[in-house]
């Protein structure tokens, strides 16, 4: 299934009334659908989201590593989905004792092998890619997408009805495919505040670039972490927040 036909079954079409300039009529129109989804770790109710009907597995593991639950993913056994009753089930090693008592969310110092430096330039073109690629959004004008990147291309994508759901998927994706956050940047399609901005600190990324607004509180917790914040992206306009030295 590609991503377009990922995308589809996030969406529903319905029959609305349209009022505008030509007159009032019927058209269809497409919705975005929101469903629930219990997540089970280890044979426990964890949590329930109301989401969309994609990456599902990634969402499930996404919250589970930034609520503490592991912190590699060798020490997820499986995970996976049943359609059927809405839910999924996480299996974690019970050797590695952070179910019952949560771990740190702060990760192990360590220097990073390759920093990433974009122009602005990089950062408009960036962004324009990231647009062209956001289906769900575009399809329903009710989507939030995140998206990793190494400054050259887009790696991984998601999106969801909720901005917050978005950002756990995408995390979730980095865990499951293993991918290493040193020297990439997080592209973000909705304003950030503190408590997502949590969460990505816990990836160990250094360059969030978002398109709209963003808190004092995000811009305080990125000042501290040494974290590149970047907000209200547009070609020929962004406000760089603090450590503006990755921003060329």
């Amino acid at each position: 299934m590609n991503e377009s036909e990922l995308n589809e079954v996030c969406w529903e079409e319905r029959k609305v009334v349209r009022i505008n300039a030509a007159g009032r009529h019927r058209i269809n129109d497409r919705i975005i659908r929101e469903e629930s989804l219990s997540l089970f770790i280890n044979g426990v109710l964890a949590n329930t989201f109301a989401c969309s009907p994609a990456d599902l597995e990634a969402l499930a593991v996404g919250w589970a590593f930034t609520q503490g639950y592991f912190r590699d993913k060798k020490d997820i056994e499986s995970v996976s989905l049943d359609k059927e009753s809405g839910a999924v089930f996480l299996t974690l090693q019970k050797n590695n004792g952070n179910i019952n008592s949560m771990i740190s969310r702060e990760l192990p110092t360590r220097e990073a092998p390759k920093d990433i430096t974009l122009s602005h330039e990089d950062i408009y073109a960036l962004w324009e890619t990231f647009d062209a690629q956001c289906i769900l959004y575009q399809s329903t004008g009710a989507a939030h997408a995140m998206a990793l990147t190494d400054g050259k291309q887009i790696l991984t994508l998601t999106e969801d009805v909720s901005r917050r759901n978005a950002l756990i998927k995408i995390i979730g994706k980095m865990v499951l495919n293993g991918i290493d956050t040193w020297g990439k940047a997080l592209l973000v399609s909705s304003r950030l505040a503190f408590d997502m901005f949590r969460m990505i600190e816990s990836t160990g990324l250094k360059l969030v670039l978002c398109n709209g607004a963003v808190s004092s509180g995000a811009v305080i917790r990125a000042e501290e972490a040494g974290i590149t914040l970047v907000g209200f992206i547009k070609r020929g306009n962004m406000n760089i927040y603090c450590h503006d030295e990755r921003v060329s």
